[in-house]
């Protein structure tokens, strides 16, 4: 399928995946992967199911030896020029055949999610002796090697040893459950990144990515030079940052430790925080574990703090033939043409890439701290 200079590369197999079929890939109406800094990203392929050759009177060809199948394996790439771009490794998880009539034309519908779905698939019961949570997530990430699944752990700032002789580190739940708790203990986030050749997808678990260099920058109101379609739009949510104030028991020494917190300890993207302008009415919230060292608690507790830093939305729909490029989610972008208030870094949240012959759109979700420009200049190419 090509578009406008954009070309979808669909493969799909029970173990390994192969590009589909001409006949195959000339049925693809439209394609949808959603991708998250959060929780699991999915996708959503259309084909035109309508009867047609020798064997029309039996069932429509798209129903038959098909790829495209409960469980199997599905790699959705995206090429600008000559640079090809993993949207998508996953895993086939519904099919939807909705029959043809006077009105409206057969297609079928296929919906998958990415391999993050072979960790959520079986609850277990389990015990971590002596292991801190990175070393946990280590511990899991490897039985799924043979997967493709290649982790990228980031160690806590903080992190004590649990001693056998004080607390055991259980599992209740399944693998990924088990990681995004790990994850939520510690204010990071943890997803599945496809790539950066098919077959092949990183495990991250650590902090949100708010450091390196920019993708090319998001262009509002600037004429030929424009590449989000209409206005963008921005929200302030002032209820979104909080802090912590409480006290713990130090299982060790028995001594009460105070526990709060005061500051965003991230990279700041904004000039302007929103939890610093509005600090006398940043809501507090009581610190309640038990059981566990101050020096962990502290750490918990900041994690809280910084995980409700993005309270500055935008939200907007990118032309992806005159961006020129692929935008990705986990990563910051620059933003120019919305003025200071609104321009400079922002971390993207979410990227939802809709594919369809002769367009490609991208509708993003991006994420601060507050209002203003940090940084002089954006990366524009």
């Amino acid at each position: 399928m090509s578009a406008l200079g954009t070309r979808l590369t669909i493969l799909a197999g029970p173990s390994i995946p192969m590009p589909l079929t001409p006949d195959l890939t000339a049925r693809v109406r439209d394609v949808t992967v959603t991708e998250s800094d959060e929780g699991r990203s999915a996708f959503t392929i259309t084909l035109d199911a309508g009867r047609s050759g020798p064997l029309a009177a039996l069932d429509t060809p798209v129903l038959g030896r098909t790829p495209l199948r409960a469980n199997n394996r599905v790699v959705l790439m995206v090429t600008l020029g000559v640079v090809p771009h993993v949207l998508m490794d996953g895993i086939v998880t519904e099919t939807e055949y909705v029959p043809g009539s006077a009105q409206t034309q057969a297609s079928v519908r296929i919906t998958g999610q990415d391999l993050s779905l072979l960790l959520d698939r079986h609850e277990v019961s389990a015990e971590h002796v002596g292991l801190t949570d990175h070393l946990q997530v280590l511990a899991i990430a490897a039985r799924y090697a043979a997967e493709g699944l290649i982790p990228s752990v980031i160690p806590p700032p903080v992190s004590e040893p649990p001693l056998p002789i004080e607390r055991t580190p259980t599992q209740q739940g399944t693998d990924w459950a088990h990681l995004h708790q790990l994850a939520a203990a510690n204010g990071f986030v943890c997803y599945v990144d496809p790539g950066p050749v098919p077959g092949v997808s990183t495990l991250y678990w650590g902090p949100p990515v708010r450091a390196g260099a920019p993708q090319k920058a998001l262009s509002v109101d600037l004429g030929p030079d424009t590449t989000v379609i209409g206005s963008p739009t921005f929200r302030e949510d002032v209820l979104g940052p909080e802090v912590v104030d409480g006290e713990v028991q130090d299982p060790r020494t028995g001594a009460v430790i105070p526990v709060r917190t005061f500051a965003v300890t991230r990279p700041p993207l904004a000039a302007m925080p929103v939890w610093a302008v509005h600090a006398p009415s940043v809501r507090t919230r009581a610190y309640r574990d038990t059981g566990i060292s101050a020096v962990t608690a502290l750490a918990n507790a900041q994690a809280r703090t910084d995980a409700a830093m993005n309270c500055v939305t935008g939200t907007g729909r990118l032309d992806g033939a005159v961006y020129g490029a692929v935008l990705r989610p986990r990563g910051l972008v620059g933003m120019r043409g919305a003025g200071w208030s609104h321009d400079g870094l922002w971390y993207v949240q979410q990227v939802v890439h809709q594919l369809s012959p002769g367009r490609y759109t991208a509708d993003f979700t991006l994420g601060r701290e507050g209002y203003g420009s940090t940084v002089p200049v954006v990366k524009v190419s």
